[in-house]
């Protein structure tokens, strides 16, 4: 009689504790689930725009002969800058495309010494004087380069891609200095020592240039939407500076692209 009672007081008690057990383990289930991943980890922006600058390592290669003076220039180097805008897109975690749109700055200077004989004024004698002959090439294109962007690791990429462009600026200074300190100057500009000095357009100068560039650049997180990204790329000439020598310029490119994603 003991047994039958403590049966029926027992038996609800299992029942109620067989509905609830499930619900309890659901409950625990659902607050250990983890949120779904585009929570955590959301989908990179499918494009981007920004500002670029930078600076251009120019080095020319070959000779010209310039109007001024008949005289031929070989192997020049210098500094220029560029400036511009890229926009570009992802095709996927790995790959994007990019287009820039920039002024480039490829000038370069020149310089040889000579000897040639000048007179000694107030001595009737004729010295072996050391001259230096100057040339500067400001060279100026607006450049359209399109890229493909492999990106191996997060963060890093490299690219490839043309670029065409046309010249906006093709000009040379020329000056011949008097460089020996044993006599005193008195022609001319007896500070800088310039005997003559030219300026002009460069004649036969090409309107288009093409170029094959590739490098790697770094993708820097600023916030949320705007990254950094330093690119250090290699351009190898196509085309060549004028229309009847081999006279080329090769460039390497350090520029910083500011990238607002969108």
């Amino acid at each position: 009689m003991k047994l039958s009672r403590l049966f029926f007081v027992a038996a609800p008690l299992l029942v109620l504790l067989g509905t609830a057990a499930p619900v309890h383990a659901q409950f625990r289930s659902g607050m250990q689930a983890a949120p779904p991943p585009s929570v955590l980890h959301p989908a990179p922006s499918q494009w981007w725009i920004g500002p670029l600058a930078g600076a251009n390592l120019n080095s020319h290669t070959g000779d010209f002969v310039t109007d001024f003076c008949d005289c031929g220039f070989e192997d020049g180097s210098g500094t220029g800058m560029s400036l511009g805008l890229e926009i570009g897109h992802y095709l996927s975690s790995t790959f994007a495309i990019a287009l820039k749109a920039m002024y480039s700055d490829l000038r370069a200077d020149y310089s040889y010494q000579i000897r040639e004989d000048a007179e000694v004024l107030g001595e009737g004698l004729v010295e072996d004087v050391l001259f230096e002959r100057r040339n500067t090439v400001v060279l100026g294109y607006f450049m359209i380069h399109p890229v493909l962007q492999l990106h191996p690791i997060r963060g890093l990429y490299v690219f490839a891609g043309p670029a065409l462009g046309v010249s906006t600026t093709a000009t040379q200074e020329y000056t011949k200095v008097v460089t020996d300190e044993r006599f005193d100057f008195e022609l001319g500009d007896s500070e800088t020592r310039i005997v003559s000095r030219d300026t002009g357009d460069l004649p036969r100068a090409e309107s288009l240039r093409a170029d094959l560039r590739f490098g790697v650049g770094a993708n820097l997180r600023l916030s949320r939407s705007i990254l950094f990204a330093p690119e250090v790329s290699y351009a190898y000439p196509l085309t060549t500076i004028s229309d009847d020598d081999n006279w080329s310029a090769e460039a390497i490119h350090l520029i910083g692209v500011f990238k607002f994603e969108i």
